[in-house]
């Protein structure tokens, strides 16, 4: 059975060939009947912007820290799509508590 650790939303920046924007992030994390940790993080920014900066695909989540990470849309965005969109990094997968703290030391506060 999975056990539920912590899901929480956290300032941050989205970063498009160096033209950035705030957002707020979330992190969810849990631990698998494995022992395994896994965090799962999204944000959800405007499409307009976005598109404006020439995203199409991919871009950089600076979280807490300055740590960044790659996120990405499902498809290729374009006007058609909603004017809120959703990007995801790849879920992480962590061996150790000590690696979780390490590689996502916001987890930690509160």
């Amino acid at each position: 059975m999975t056990e539920h650790l912590k899901e929480a939303g956290y300032s941050g920046q989205i970063d498009i060939g160096g033209s950035r924007s705030p957002v707020t992030y979330k992190l969810k994390a849990c631990r698998e009947d494995d022992g395994a940790f896994h965090v799962a993080v999204s944000l959800t920014t405007s499409r307009d912007w976005l598109l404006k900066h020439g995203f199409r695909r991919q871009a950089t989540l600076v979280r807490q820290g300055g740590y960044q990470m790659p996120v990405h849309f499902e498809e290729t965005l374009n006007v058609a799509d909603n004017i809120s969109v959703t990007l995801r990094a790849d879920d992480a997968v962590i061996a150790s508590l000590d690696e979780l703290k390490r590689k996502f030391p916001e987890l930690q506060a509160g």
